[in-house]
């Protein structure tokens, strides 16, 4: 029997504004690349070199625009934070941006797992878990990022039990609201999560 694929998001090609806005975003990560090349040290380079790996990702992915756009511009906002060592300069940076961060990358493992048939159709309280649940693994891969960066790279990469600590909480937050929010445009959208072909044929 042929399994049923979700319809996919609306058109986003460079013709339509949300492709032309996704398109000018898309070209910002390549460009900061090259600046942090250019400009900035080995460290920020490596940093905005993983934003153009994700933004190659997200683009391929085929993703709502909005999604994509958003996710572009908070993984942007990220990289040029450490370039600029805003962490440093600014209190409770680092916190706004795990927590922004790690809400939009937790969403977007949420839609790549449907998109691979990994989750059935979940319910208000499932989506919600299930995001939640992915931003609290990314948040704890995100600290593992962080203390190799410390111990590797550069020493000036703030670590502790504190920090640490309000880092997963920032990410479990951003996450759980985030999930929320999710579901609720799915259900403006209309979209329904997909169905793996397996779960289809035990629900006849």
């Amino acid at each position: 029997m042929t399994e049923s694929r979700p319809p996919l998001p609306p058109p986003t090609g460079p013709r339509s504004p949300a492709g032309s806005i996704a398109l000018v975003v898309r070209w910002l990560a390549p460009l900061s690349g090259l600046l942090t090349v250019l400009f900035a040290d080995t460290a920020g380079a490596a940093v905005m070199m993983l934003v153009c790996l994700a933004t190659t990702i997200m683009w391929r992915a085929r993703l709502p625009a909005a999604l994509e756009v958003t996710t572009n511009l908070v993984l942007l906002v990220a990289a040029w934070s450490s370039v600029f060592l805003l962490y440093e300069r600014l209190a409770h940076w680092d916190l706004v941006v795990h927590c922004a961060a790690t809400a939009v990358l937790a969403e977007l493992a949420f839609r790549a797992l449907e998109r691979w048939g990994r989750l059935r159709a979940p319910s208000a309280v499932a989506h919600v878990t299930v995001v939640t649940g992915l931003g609290a693994v990314l948040a704890l891969l995100w600290e593992f990022v962080e203390f190799a960066g410390y111990a590797l790279v550069d020493p000036r990469v703030e670590v502790g039990y504190l920090d640490t600590m309000g880092d997963l909480a920032a990410g479990c937050v951003g996450s759980l609201v985030i999930g929320a929010l999710g579901y609720w445009a799915r259900q403006r959208e209309g979209t329904p999560a997909r169905v793996p072909a397996g779960a289809a044929e035990e629900t006849r």
